[in-house]
């Protein structure tokens, strides 16, 4: 007998909360909000930097350095204010999307132009402040009473600060996550940040209780990560 073909697989919503499209709608949600907030100078060239592999990986190198291993261009494009790439260890599916499932990352770089707000938010993310208004105007979604994870390192002699949350339906996720929120520290006003995200391991369990070895929040995995990437000065 023989079984009826399954259906296309659904990518979950969360890789594009993260951007702030908030659902389904994707990569053309993505399109139009970065359009509008970054003031991109053509649609067409975002456009590339969303739909054509070859720019997307052309432009993630340019603003990351190296990319990842394992890590495949998710989106990556420059704009008048600020350049965005993502990355994902997901597989890809045939539609061009991707299966995000439990065991999957992605990761968000921002790179902003100087302006009046990135000094708030580095302070914040160099836990200097704990007022964390200023991050959301990123959507840089960090609630302190979230928070499982503070901390500083130095990779290769280039600094980071870190802040490792939880964020779930209560904080409009589709679903519960675990966010690392990276700080690279580069010299000037220009702010460099990223958010390194997976499915939270233990979403029953305490702050203080959860496992951290391996995951997005364990230093040596996030050291790891961070080494091939080098933004400053690009």
């Amino acid at each position: 007998m023989e079984m009826p073909e399954s259906g296309p697989k659904q990518r979950p919503a969360w890789l594009y909360v993260l951007l702030g499209c908030g659902g389904a709608a994707g990569l053309v949600c993505l399109i139009g909000a970065l359009a509008m907030g970054y003031c991109a100078k053509s649609v067409n060239d975002l456009n590339k930097g969303v739909t054509d592999p070859e720019v997307r990986k052309e432009n993630a190198l340019k603003q990351l350095g190296a990319i990842p291993e394992g890590y495949t261009v998710v989106m990556s494009a420059s704009m008048f204010v600020a350049q965005v790439t993502v990355l994902t260890d997901a597989a890809m599916l045939d539609d061009g999307g991707f299966q995000l499932e439990g065991k999957t990352h992605s990761f968000m770089y921002q790179r902003v132009m100087a302006n009046e707000n990135n000094k708030a938010i580095r302070e914040f993310l160099q836990g200097k402040t704990t007022d964390e208004k200023s991050a959301l105007q990123l959507n840089l979604r960090v609630n302190p009473a979230s928070v499982v994870k503070r901390g500083s390192l130095t990779v290769d002699g280039r600094k980071f600060a870190y802040i490792a949350s939880r964020s779930g339906p209560e904080n409009g996720e589709p679903q519960d996550v675990l966010n690392t929120t990276v700080l690279f520290e580069c010299p000037g006003d220009v702010l460099h940040v990223g958010v390194w995200t997976q499915m939270d391991p233990e979403p029953d369990k305490a702050n203080e209780a959860l496992d951290l070895a391996g995951t997005v929040a364990d230093e040596a995995e996030l050291a790891r990560f961070l080494k091939p990437m080098n933004p400053c000065g690009r």
